[in-house]
């Protein structure tokens, strides 16, 4: 008769070394991803071109070869009449920041049509 594990904690289970190794295949290495002062700098220039009340969804990619690819959604509560300069400049001051990531930004106001990959990613992505 087969015997029950004893010990049932995922905790436990996680320190496994093939676990981690698996995790980190799945995910990509911790030493890509956007650090908590990364993040911050981020929402002090979206809050400074855009406002505070904007909203920013961020979905990192890692990459096995090459910097991650950090997907940025900017979201502006009120209508852009600039758009295309706003992103520009967003992605413009985003670039120092984040040299160490490719990143790629989208800017979408109240007058952008979203369509169902966009709220894909608005349900997978951190909100900040």
């Amino acid at each position: 008769m087969d015997e029950r594990p004893t010990e049932t904690s995922w905790q436990t289970a996680l320190q496994d070394t093939q676990w981690k190794a698996l995790a980190e295949q799945l995910s990509g290495p911790s030493t890509n991803r956007l650090t908590e002062s990364e993040v911050a700098q981020i929402r002090q220039i979206v809050s400074f071109l855009l406002g505070a009340d904007s909203r920013i969804f961020i979905r990192e990619r890692p990459s096995s070869s090459g910097p991650p690819t950090t997907h940025i959604m900017v979201e502006s509560p009120r209508v852009l009449s600039e758009k295309l300069v706003t992103q520009a400049l967003l992605i413009d001051r985003l670039r120092r920041p984040l040299e160490r990531h490719r990143v790629r930004v989208l800017l979408i106001d109240p007058q952008f049509t979203l369509t169902e990959e966009h709220k894909r990613f608005r349900f997978v992505a951190r909100e900040y």
